[in-house]
């Protein structure tokens, strides 16, 4: 008898479970079919960070129960401060508005609290598709063949912002290797940067190597480019013995400011919603980011288009490496944001 009561009850459980399955499917159709689900950008139009965007975007319409509709809108500012401030303070916590940063949004978080007016761990984090490899470039300089010929000549580089990786890379590599560098900021995105290389404004920037095959990969078939140093995994293929800034400092802590600043470089592009979103709907997002990312038309269409291989890293993982990133030890953050003059 009670084995049969036992029985019973897990019969009964799992009904209940299934129930519930199809009920809580049911609503999450409900809520988001008809709606539209605005992805918020925080670079400029073109270049790897807007393109992605607009790729997971089409693809989210797919996975999303009641196939709402995903549209893109640009916000670019400050390394996507500006667009991670306006989703964490002022967008509807409802599931239908998502941010889109450039990798460094929490490194901004860490290092610059009074411009970045965001909680990181309070953010709901969705996913991120591909994690990629910056490198410090120049272009068509003779003079500039290797990283140490920048101690005594010149070199300007372009960037959005303080809080932005192509602001962060050159100016650490700057104090910690003592190299002539010399930053030039407010240009909307890399695409913007591409230009004022192109009219002599600047001479490089520190950018992925996944955005100079998009956006420019003659450039890197013919050689305009000299890459100096990197910063992420190597890439022997397009970046043949490119040498991380960690393997040309001098002491533990040095290495310890670096990998600081590739805490966004191992976020890659995430996707996020605003705080006291419904955790069904987080849970919906993070299903439907999870079913894109598995999806070999998607893993195509990225590659052709952005030349990069995925490497997602999901939900409650995601958001692990943010909580970490932003235990970082208060010493030492200091220390990198006296370096960066922030």
């Amino acid at each position: 008898m009670k084995s049969l009561f036992k029985f019973l009850r897990v019969l009964i459980g799992v009904y209940l479970y299934l129930v519930s399955s199809v009920a809580w499917a049911q609503n999450s159709a409900d809520f988001y079919s008809g709606k539209t689900v605005s992805i918020l950008v925080g670079s400029g139009p073109g270049g790897l960070t807007d393109t992605s965007a607009r790729v997971i975007a089409r693809f989210l319409e797919k996975y999303i129960p009641g196939q709402p509709t995903v549209i893109v809108q640009n916000m670019p500012g400050g390394g996507s401060v500006t667009m991670a401030n306006h989703v964490f303070r002022s967008v509807a916590r409802d599931g239908t508005v998502l941010g889109y940063p450039v990798p460094g949004m929490v490194t901004a978080e860490i290092l610059e609290p009074r411009r970045a007016k965001y909680e990181g761990r309070r953010l709901n984090w969705i996913g991120s598709a591909f994690r990629t490899t910056n490198t410090i470039s120049v272009y068509n300089r003779a003079d500039i063949q290797t990283w140490e010929d920048t101690k005594e000549n010149q070199v300007f580089f372009g960037a959005s912002g303080r809080g932005s990786p192509l602001y962060q890379i050159p100016s650490l590599a700057k104090a910690l290797l003592n190299l002539n560098f010399s930053i030039v900021t407010g240009y909307e995105s890399g695409s913007a940067v591409v230009l004022a290389m192109e009219r002599g404004e600047v001479d490089g920037q520190a950018i992925a190597l996944d955005f100079w095959e998009a956006q420019r990969p003659q450039w890197l078939l013919n050689d305009s480019l000299t890459h100096l140093m990197r910063i992420g995994p190597p890439d022997p293929k397009r970046a043949p013995g490119v040498p991380h800034i960690a393997e040309l400092v001098n002491s533990e802590r040095q290495k310890a400011l670096v990998e600081l600043v590739e805490i966004g470089f191992t976020l890659g592009w995430p996707l996020f919603a605003p705080p006291d979103v419904p955790i069904n709907r987080v849970e919906i997002l993070r299903r439907a980011f999870s079913d894109l990312v598995e999806d070999p038309e998607f893993s195509t269409t990225i590659e052709a288009a952005l030349h990069v291989q995925l490497n997602p890293i999901i939900g409650a993982e995601l958001a692990q490496y943010v909580d970490q990133a932003l235990s970082t030890p208060k010493p030492l953050v200091e220390e990198l944001i006296s370096i960066l003059g922030l």
